[in-house]
């Protein structure tokens, strides 16, 4: 018989969980290692299983505290921007310390947070296996390619800012005087920030090459990932960056920012440029546009690391793997108090294999 898990993440529309990838490839992966998959987006809609598995830990505490009143284990994955928590309310601060050190797992998709999160709050059990994508899906279609520069986002508030759309629209006319010929769309669900961003492309005189498609679908996403000459996303923070991994993936040439996890995903196999430069973005995505033997030798670059480390079946069996330590019961020591600077003995001895 199957063992039951309630997969919780706190959305408002469900179809979220089947448009974003990290959460479609996690709940794919779980049902593909055997479980009974029960999906929750409410407290309301928790239900008794055999294992709960948490998407983020600010609204970790509703299926924690089902899961201690039961006697079943809790696994949280997600990405956390410490330097932004600094700036939440107290309230969001303490229950992310309250999920840390209860869960029985704390999955983190990105080394950095492997490695820092440990240092700020106690933590139960960190383990590291990187989001991933499906290769055999994201791919690239030949080498025709249109004159077209991507980028993919929510445009809410902080999110847009924090992927860098301002620069990206201010960097547009720049790239456009060398190139007049390119086209850019800013594809991902419209939300707060949308009207300030396409109020900056009217003030710039953009609108004629500049778009706002709103949500595609995941096969439009990559057509355009497979079209693009450039995939641009100049983020000022990103715990992970999984549309980079995923136009990498499709072999497109990316021009991205130093920041947060962005090195470990694209390692040397794009551009990387300061965050809130608009004449650096431009310079680097024009050099891209003029030079296609680099173009096309960064796509390949992209799309074999993409293959090698960064692969669906790898987040598959490293999510079965931490599944099948947690309920087979063994423990580990709990890593020390907030600031101590170290792991839990389990979590150094992953730390050494990853």
């Amino acid at each position: 018989m199957k063992k039951s898990l309630c997969f919780f993440c706190k959305v408002k529309n469900r179809a979220v969980l089947d448009r974003v990838e990290f959460y479609a490839n996690d709940i794919r992966a779980l049902r593909e290692l055997g479980y009974d998959v029960r999906i929750a987006t409410a407290p309301s809609e928790i239900c008794a299983a055999d294992l709960y598995f948490v998407w983020w830990w600010t609204w970790a505490f509703y299926p924690v505290s089902c899961a201690r009143l039961l006697g079943r284990p809790v696994i949280i994955t997600g990405v956390m921007d410490l330097d932004g928590l600094n700036e939440k309310p107290f309230w969001h601060r303490k229950l992310t310390a309250f999920a840390l050190s209860q869960a029985d797992a704390n999955i983190f998709v990105s080394q950095m947070e492997f490695e820092s999160v440990p240092r700020e709050f106690r933590v139960r059990r960190a383990r590291y296996a990187p989001l991933a994508v499906d290769t055999a899906i994201y791919k690239p279609n030949g080498n025709h390619r249109r004159k077209l520069v991507l980028s993919i986002g929510w445009l809410k508030g902080g999110n847009a800012v924090r992927k860098g759309m301002p620069e990206l629209i201010q960097a547009a006319p720049l790239i456009h005087r060398e190139h007049p010929e390119v086209r850019f769309v800013i594809a991902g669900e419209k939300g707060s920030y949308s009207p300030v961003l396409e109020r900056m492309v009217r003030e710039l005189g953009a609108e004629s090459y500049v778009e706002f498609p709103g949500i595609i679908s995941a096969e439009t996403k990559i057509q355009l990932m497979q079209q693009c000459q450039v995939y641009l996303q100049p983020s000022r923070f990103e715990g992970f960056g999984l549309a980079i991994l995923e136009a990498m993936s499709c072999g497109a040439a990316v021009v991205t920012s130093p920041v947060g996890a962005v090195p470990e995903v694209i390692g040397e196999a794009g551009v990387m440029v300061p965050s809130g430069s608009p004449e650096a973005i431009a310079d680097s995505v024009n050099r891209l546009l003029d030079e296609p033997l680099l173009r096309n030798s960064l796509g390949a670059q992209a799309r074999a690391r993409a293959e090698s480390l960064f692969a669906y079946e790898r987040r598959k069996h490293e999510l079965g793997e931490v599944i099948l330590e947690v309920l087979s019961g063994k423990r580990c020591a709990e890593a020390p108090q907030p600031n101590a600077g170290s792991h839990d003995e389990c979590s150094e001895k992953r730390s050494a294999q990853a």
